[in-house]
């Protein structure tokens, strides 16, 4: 017998009508959209908005913000999230569409905007906005003592009144981490040759704008001289002080050659420069001065150092972690109650993190109304000053306490007590 296969593809028919009543209720996508509290967020996006009364207008914010989840929760980069969400139809359900479509919901490029639009406030607003969401759901279907339970088997604390008479309820965990930035690792050689190409940039615009002639800038020498000491498999480090020199000399030259045309220019010649081209020209100035310094006093530390250019705000952070002693990003200070995260200190300067206790019983407060009964931390953050403003606000200190185990602690029960409270702090340390 001889068989043929079919010449024509087989139709789907299944994403002709609406999105809603196509899909598959049991699938993660359609629960998690139904379970959203959307207005709520919208309102929150729309805060940053500037265009209420001029300008373009926006997408919905369900749109957006969903498709950040998405890319944050897929681990996709920006392009990548488009693309998924155009053939996907359970996130494009998510996202707030009533019909499928195979064209892209925005540009890539849109994300690159909200993410500066966003700030630290707006993602903890969001973020306790799905928590009241759930625990309101939850009371709804199940009652106030459903409610209840489900609160005390997450934190698996009892809620009380203390002596001045403020509530106790719920559990606060907290660790400190550091979000890195896609950025190249930094050596003094490379950082200087980037600076010293966008001082030749800076010269050109300049110039073009005075109508001034070029200055000599050396710059196929320099960059003949940077490639000499890069592309060496083993670099001395009396050929990397030579190189270090040289590049310092080059940008030198450019420096007093962008100052000279400023200078002799009118005011507005400076103003035609973007903000980013006026940053830079501060940016080249200070990444010199560092240089130079570490430079003249053979040492490679300076406070506030630069290791970008084109990030001048990134800061090294030294962890000591296994993977990396040091990482490049700004450092969170992050509190976990009841599964959900916020951030409740952000900074791009190092810092140690046991000063944080104070700041997140605070926020903890204001964020809820009522003070944690017991508290979960590092050993860093377990030091005698906050074991003290743990006992001063009536929070228990989870955690092995200081100084020699006593014969109490040495007991059974004492020991299994320890290994759940650390089981706990997990959720955080992960």
């Amino acid at each position: 017998m001889k068989y043929s296969s079919q010449a024509k593809q087989l139709r789907l028919d299944i994403f002709s009508g609406t999105l809603e009543k196509s899909l598959d209720p049991s699938n993660r996508w359609y629960k998690l959209a139904n379970s959203m509290p959307w207005d709520k967020i919208e309102r929150i996006y729309n805060k940053s908005l500037r265009n209420r009364h001029s300008g373009g207008g926006n997408k919905p914010a369900r749109m957006v913000i969903g498709a950040l989840i998405i890319k944050h929760k897929m681990n996709l980069s920006d392009e990548e999230t488009i693309q998924l969400i155009a053939e996907n139809p359970y996130m494009q359900y998510f996202i707030g569409l009533e019909e499928f479509t195979g064209k892209p919901i925005f540009d890539s490029s849109l994300f690159v905007y909200v993410r500066k639009r966003m700030n630290v406030e707006s993602i903890n607003e969001m973020s306790l906005a799905v928590m009241e969401a759930e625990c309101g759901k939850g009371k709804g279907n199940e009652g106030d003592n459903a409610d209840k339970k489900k609160d005390e088997q997450r934190d698996d604390d009892d809620s009380f009144v203390d002596e001045e008479g403020f509530l106790h309820k719920g559990s606060i965990k907290i660790d400190a981490t550091c979000c890195e930035v896609e950025v190249k690792y930094p050596t003094d050689l490379d950082l200087l040759n980037d600076a010293r190409e966008v001082s030749e940039r800076l010269i050109d615009k300049l110039c073009r704008l005075s109508g001034s002639p070029k200055p000599r800038t050396h710059r196929k020498r320099a960059r003949h001289h940077y490639l000499q000491v890069i592309k060496k498999r083993r670099k001395s480090k009396q050929l990397v002080r030579k190189g270090i020199k040289q590049q310092l000399g080059y940008l030198g030259r450019n420096i007093r050659s962008i100052t000279d045309i400023i200078s002799k220019g009118s005011t507005s010649m400076f103003d035609s420069l973007t903000k980013k081209e006026k940053q830079w020209i501060g940016t080249i100035i200070k990444v010199y001065h560092q240089q130079k310094g570490m430079y003249d006093t053979h040492t490679h530390q300076c406070p506030e150092r630069i290791i970008s250019v084109f990030q001048p705000h990134v800061r090294p952070i030294v962890r000591g972690k296994s993977k990396s002693k040091v990482e490049f990003g700004s450092k969170v200070g992050v509190c976990v109650v009841g599964g959900y995260t916020f951030i409740d200190h952000l900074s791009w300067n190092a810092y140690n993190e046991s000063e944080d206790m104070k700041q997140h019983i605070k926020a903890y407060y204001e964020r809820f109304g009522y003070l944690p009964t017991s508290c979960y931390a590092d050993k860093i953050y377990m030091n005698r000053g906050n074991r003290a403003l743990l006992k001063r606000y009536h929070i228990r200190a989870a955690g092995k306490p200081l100084g020699r185990p006593s014969k109490e602690m040495q007991t059974e029960a004492c020991r299994r007590e320890a290994a759940k409270d650390e089981g706990k702090r997990n959720e955080a340390e992960s």
